[in-house]
């Protein structure tokens, strides 16, 4: 390197140490959300006690919560959801997109130094030097190669900004990714939940039918007898049809839970294996826990994601206040310039040249101002959002304890329901043996306590439905996983060549 070059490099040196000296940042530090003062969601709207549920408030909730119901059937739909879903890869290949963005992003705060290099074939004439056109004449090749190097001297910060919007908006796609984890955990659970519900209606359906069709039997012989009138019949035979009517519903209804289970686990319905599914093979858990508010705001991807929007609109701040300041450029460049290649690289080839531009905007119709004053108000925008995005959690929070509660409320009337047309079911047998009762009355008992069967399997479902709910709400334990929720599986096809940026969630 000669003396000039050493000079070239000495003087960017110090130029970029200077700049780095007086650089300072505009707009404001962005500070994580104050967590809110409430102490609590609802305390009334908690399981009563002695109910087959309890509360452990503060307690963690577990990433593998859905194995607390002890199904396997479940779990095995759970891991083939979580193994091939598209919307969850699609989500993870798009943080791995974002994390990608944001090494670009950041390499900008950087010097660009490229190598540029090219052969020319040339004429020209005295004009060029500003003389005569008949002064010099002269047609030749023309070689050169080297340096060049650019950068942006970030005195106000508007890069460093830059970046820190770019980290924010990465941090909100890792929350989007994380929300798409839950929600699909969640979205199997229920799925299969109300399959297993619709299966057991259409069980106790069934039964109920053969109840009614020997009821109806019964009528018409009694009919045909003289022992009972032609609208009994006719009554009968309506109960049976109106039954009868809302079983291909069930069926129905039972074929669109399972294709959504299909969907869910990344499959079409005729490759979908469906396991088999009760809910007598279902455990309620006994324990349920709860979150403290303060933890709640750092756990739900939707709260998260709503602070990285925050916090990304709090440096678009600085980045529009830097814009109404100078921009200082620094550029230089060396290069070996010839007309013949052995005359490359030698000491008469060389040319350099260094300088600084300063932007100073003057007169822009007040678009930099607008675009100052437009960043305030999205970041009070932001702010109101994340508000919202709180208080809705906690309502979410706060209807599930509610749900369990009226679902405990709702189970136990339930059974006092089903244990009281059993009572009644025994009773009319024994009436109908010691001969007090004739058939047709113990077939219409028997319809009754089908009935409370019927929906007594409704009230057992929903309460594993918002037991369900109740973990979602809390954040679905994503925090608790042993490897990153939101992260890409390696593939032995799909490993990448270069280390792939940290993941955002420090941003949080």
């Amino acid at each position: 390197m000669n003396r000039v070059t050493k000079g070239l490099a000495k003087l960017a040196l110090g130029a970029c140490a200077g700049a780095a000296l007086a650089a300072c940042t505009l707009g404001p530090d962005f500070s994580r959300p104050a967590p809110p003062a409430s102490g609590g969601y609802a305390a009334h709207a908690v399981p009563p006690a002695g109910s087959a549920q309890g509360v452990i408030y503060g307690g963690n909730v577990a990433d593998s919560w859905y194995q607390l119901f002890h199904s396997e059937a479940l779990n095995g739909l759970v891991r083939d959801a979580l193994a091939n879903n598209p919307d969850l890869e699609a989500a993870r290949h798009g943080l791995l997109a974002a994390q990608y963005e944001l090494q670009a992003v950041s390499g900008t705060a950087l010097p660009q130094i490229n190598a540029s290099g090219g052969i020319n074939r040339t004429h020209i004439n005295g004009s060029f030097l500003y003389a005569p056109v008949n002064t010099l004449t002269t047609t030749a090749n023309q070689y050169s190669i080297g340096p060049t190097l650019a950068y942006k001297l970030d005195v106000f910060g508007g890069v460093r900004r830059s970046i820190e919007a770019q980290g924010a908006a990465t941090a909100n796609v890792r929350d989007q990714a994380l929300n798409t984890y839950v929600t699909l955990v969640d979205q199997v659970m229920i799925t299969a939940f109300d399959y297993a519900a619709t299966q057991a209606q259409i069980e106790v359906t069934q039964s109920l039918l053969k109840e009614l069709q020997a009821q109806f039997d019964l009528t018409q012989v009694l009919e045909n007898a003289g022992k009972i009138t032609r609208s009994d019949t006719l009554q009968a035979q309506t109960q049976l049809e109106s039954t009868r009517a809302s079983l291909p519903g069930l069926e129905q209804q039972r074929d669109v839970y399972r294709n959504a289970l299909a969907q869910l686990s990344g499959t079409t319905p005729n490759e979908f294996n469906m396991p088999a599914l009760s809910l007598k093979d279902f455990t309620l858990p006994a324990q349920l826990p709860l979150s403290l508010p303060s933890a709640l705001v750092q756990q739900r991807p939707d709260i998260l994601a709503a602070e990285d929007n925050l916090h990304q609109a709090s440096a678009q701040i600085g980045v529009a206040q830097a814009a109404r300041l100078p921009s200082l450029n620094l550029s230089a460049q060396y290069s070996q310039q010839a007309t013949k290649l052995n005359e490359l690289f030698t000491q008469p080839g060389g040319i350099w040249s260094f300088g600084f531009d300063v932007t100073q905007p003057l007169f822009d119709g007040g678009t930099l101002k607008a675009r100052a004053e437009e960043a305030k108000e999205r970041y009070q925008q932001s702010q109101a959002s994340y508000r919202s995005t709180v208080i809705g959690a906690f309502v979410e929070v706060a209807n599930a304890l509610a749900a369990l509660q009226h679902d405990a409320d709702s189970y136990a009337s339930h059974t006092r329901a089903l244990d009281a047309a059993a009572a009644s079911r025994d009773l009319a047998l024994a009436q109908y043996r010691s001969g007090k009762f004739n058939e047709l009355q113990v077939l219409t008992v028997e319809q009754q306590y089908q009935n409370a069967a019927l929906t007594q399997v409704q009230a057992d479902a929903q309460r594993f439905t918002d037991t369900a709910a109740l973990f979602r709400a809390l954040g679905g334990g994503w925090w608790n996983a042993a490897k990153d929720p939101s992260s890409l599986p390696l593939a032995a096809n799909d490993v990448p060549t270069k280390t792939a940026a940290p993941a955002a969630g420090a941003a949080n």
